[in-house]
């Protein structure tokens, strides 16, 4: 399954993308549709050993790790972004050690119909 693409401010957001022997390619399109006056990016790689316990499960996108955080989507922005039409992926969440439930919630909740 291929990443989704993603646009927009993406300040923090991590995804794992599936790697193979032989050759991997990652293409991108950065700034080619920005109505901005100005773009920046930063881009960090990392590779991850396969048997490495930070690895992602197969099919999980986003990884989120620790006993607390936050959880956003692409181009959420802090609440500035506009919601990526058509997305497929899974944010999996980690279940730490000696923990036994996660507890969820929301400071704003929006969805809007295009």
């Amino acid at each position: 399954k291929s990443p989704p693409l993603i646009c927009g401010t993406n300040t923090g957001q991590h995804m794992y993308v599936p790697a193979s022997d032989q050759c991997n390619i990652l293409n991108g399109n950065i700034g080619s549709a920005s109505t901005a006056a100005t773009s920046a990016f930063t881009i960090k790689v990392t590779q991850i050993e396969c048997t490495s316990k930070r690895a992602a499960p197969s099919g999980c996108t986003q990884y989120f790790t620790g006993d607390s955080g936050t959880i956003e989507t692409y181009n959420y922005n802090s609440g500035n972004g506009v919601l990526l039409a058509n997305q497929d992926y899974s944010a999996c969440i980690r279940t730490e050690r000696t923990y036994c439930a996660i507890c969820y919630w929301s400071t704003s909740f929006k969805m809007s119909v295009p």
